[in-house]
C-alpha cells in the first residue's frame, strides 16, 4: 500500500455506501512481512487477484516442508518540482526546476513451517532526471535487501526475530520504514515480540543500515537504535494506548565543527519516553494525543539533551455525501534556546513526509504548527485529501531542520510559512492504484530565498 493511500485509509471514514471489498485488496501492508493472505483459506472465496497463485504454495505434495509466498510491488512516480533546490550549490526556495522519474521494484519470499519462518525481501530503486538534479540519498539503491530475517516462535504468543528488518511503530511519527522514499529504511538486529489478549509488546536492539546506492548496504555499528514499544487495544470502546521507550546512540563524529544547522546530527545519545492515546466517541468524534520527553547527551557539543514534542488532534466524521472527515491538529517539538541544555527535538526515524507538509521543508524539530486535515471518498474507488499547515518555529533563534528541501534561514523570526497539500487517489484494481498530488509552500520571513516552493507528482503502484 502506498504512503498516500495509507494516510487516506487511516484518516478517512471511507465512502458512505461502499461495496463489500475484495479481501485481496487489503492483503499487502506497509511492511510486506505483515501481509495477510488468510482469505485464501476461505472455501467461499472465489476471487482471483494478481499474484494469488503464488501465495501459500505447498513446498511438497504432503505439506511436510511448509508453505511459500512469492510476490512484490512495482512503483513509478514522476515529480515536477519548482523552488525545492536539489541542484549544485543552490538551496531550496530559489529559482530551480527539476523533472524526474523514480522507479522501484520490491520482491519478497516468505517461507513458514510450524515454529520457524524465513523472510527475504529485495529492492532495486533508480531515478531518471534532468542534468542538474542532484538525487536525494533516498532515491537510488541499485540492488539490496530490505529484509532478511528468521522468526522463531518460542510459544504461541512469544517470537524472536533475528536479522535485517524494517521497523514500524504507532502512526510512524518516530519509527517508520519510510515508504515515501524510493529506497525505504531498514535496520539489522534482534527483536522479541509478545502478542497477548490485551497488550502487544516489542523489544528490540538494532543498528541502522544506511543506503549505499551502488554497493551492498552494511549496518552502521556507530548508530544503535533500541527500545520497547507496547500497545494496548481497548476492546470496550475506550482509548487505545501506546507506551514506548526509544534509545538512539550515534557515535559518529562531526566532519567539521557543528553549526546551527548541523548541531545535534552526530556524536549523541538520546532517550525518548512517550505515550500515544487515540480512539473515538460513539464512532463519530475522533481524538489523538501523542507526547514524549527526550533526555540524553550531545557529547559532540558538550551539552546535555532535554527536549520534547506533543501532537494533539480532534476529528469529526460528517454525515453527508462523500463521507468527509475533518481533523484539527496542533504539532509542537522543542527548539534550542541556546541557554544551557540542547533542546532541539530529535525526530528519530519517522515517516516525516506524512506530517508537517509534503514539501519536506520542516522536521518535527523546533516546530509549532496548527494544521487542518480534510479527507473524503466520493466513491469506493476515489479518495481525496486536503491538508493545510501554518509552520512556525518554537525558538526564533534556532533553525527548523529540513527533511528533503533545504533552506537558508534567519534567526530573528518564527514565521516559516504555510503549506497546502492536495491528493487524489484512484484505485482501479484491487492491487493497483494511481494518485495525483500537488503541494505549495508559501515561504515566511524565516526563510531566506527568492521563490516559494511547489511540486506536482503522479504515482502508479502495482502489488502482486
Amino acid at each position: 500500500m502506498s504512503f498516500s493511500l495509507a494516510v487516506l485509509a487511516v484518516l478517512s471514514n471511507g465512502p458512505a455506501k461502499a461495496a463489500t471489498p475484495n479481501p485481496c485488496a487489503g492483503s499487502h501492508k506497509v511492511v510486506f512481512y505483515a501481509n495477510d493472505f488468510s482469505y485464501l483459506n476461505d472455501p467461499n472465496y472465489c476471487g482471483d487477484c494478481l499474484g494469488d497463485c503464488m501465495k501459500q504454495m505447498a513446498i511438497d505434495p504432503c505439506g511436510h516442508w511448509g508453505t511459500l509466498d512469492i510476490g512484490g510491488q512495482l512503483r513509478l512516480r514522476y515529480h515536477h518540482e519548482d523552488g525545492m533546490g536539489r541542484q549544485p550549490g543552490v538551496s531550496g526556495f530559489n529559482d530551480t526546476k527539476n523533472d524526474f522519474m523514480l522507479t522501484r521494484l520490491r520482491l519478497y519470499t516468505n517461507w513458514k513451517k510450524d515454529w520457524l519462518r524465513i523472510y527475504a525481501e529485495g529492492i532495486t530503486a533508480e531515478v531518471v532526471s534532468n542534468d542538474l538534479y542532484v538525487p536525494r540519498p533516498i532515491d537510488i539503491n541499485s540492488a539490496d535487501f530490505l529484509n532478511l530475517f528468521a522468526d522463531v516462535a518460542l510459544t504461541d504468543s512469544f517470537t524472536v526475530r533475528v536479522g535485517r528488518q524494517e521497523l514500524l511503530y504507532g502512526v510512524q511519527r518516530h519509527v517508520s520504514p519510510l515508504d515515501w522514499a524510493n529506497t525505504r529504511r531498514t535496520f539489522s538486529g534482534i527483536k522479541t515480540m509478545y502478542r497477548g489478549d490485551v497488550w502487544d509488546v516489542d523489544a528490540f536492539f538494532t543498528n541502522y543500515v544506511p543506503v549505499s546506492p551502488y554497493d551492498f548496504d552494511e549496518p552502521d555499528y556507530n548508530q544503535s537504535f533500541y527500545g520497547v514499544y507496547a500497545t494496548r487495544y481497548n476492546q470496550c470502546g475506550g482509548a487505545n494506548m501506546d507506551l514506548f521507550y526509544l534509545g538512539y546512540d550515534n557515535e559518529n563524529q562531526y566532519a567539521s565543527p557543528p553549526t546551527v544547522v548541523t548541531a545535534g546530527s552526530a556524536d549523541f545519545s538520546v532517550h525518548t519516553f512517550g505515550t500515544r492515546l487515540w480512539g473515538d466517541i460513539d464512532g463519530e468524534w475522533l481524538y489523538e494525543l501523542e507526547t514524549t520527553l527526550q533526555t540524553g547527551r550531545q557529547s559532540g557539543l558538550g551539552r546535555d539533551h532535554r527536549a520534547g514534542m506533543c501532537t494533539i488532534g480532534f476529528g469529526k466524521k460528517l454525515d453527508m455525501a462523500w463521507a468527509p472527515t475533518v481533523w484539527m491538529y496542533y504539532d509542537f517539538a522543542s527548539g534550542d534556546d541556546q541557554q544551557g541544555n540542547f533542546n532541539r527535538y530529535n525526530q528519530l526515524f519517522p515517516l516525516a513526509h506524512k506530517y508537517l507538509g509534503f514539501i519536506d521543508a520542516a522536521q518535527r524539530s523546533n516546530i509549532s504548527s496548527p494544521n487542518c486535515l480534510l479527507t473524503m471518498s466520493p466513491s469506493s474507488k476515489w479518495s481525496l485529501l486536503c491538508w493545510y499547515y501554518y509552520l512556525g518555529a518554537d525558538q526564533a533563534s534556532d533553525t527548523i531542520p529540513f527533511v528533503a528541501t533545504p533552506s537558508v534561514q534567519n534567526t530573528t523570526t518564527k514565521y516559516f510559512g504555510h503549506e497546502l497539500d492536495l491528493i487524489a487517489a484512484y484505485k482501479f484494481a484491487p492491487r493497483s492504484n494511481v494518485l495525483f498530488g500537488y503541494s505549495n509552500l508559501w515561504r515566511g520571513s524565516k526563510i531566506i530565498g527568492t521563490n516559494d516552493a511547489h511540486f506536482f507528482y503522479t504515482q502508479w503502484e502495482l502489488d502482486f
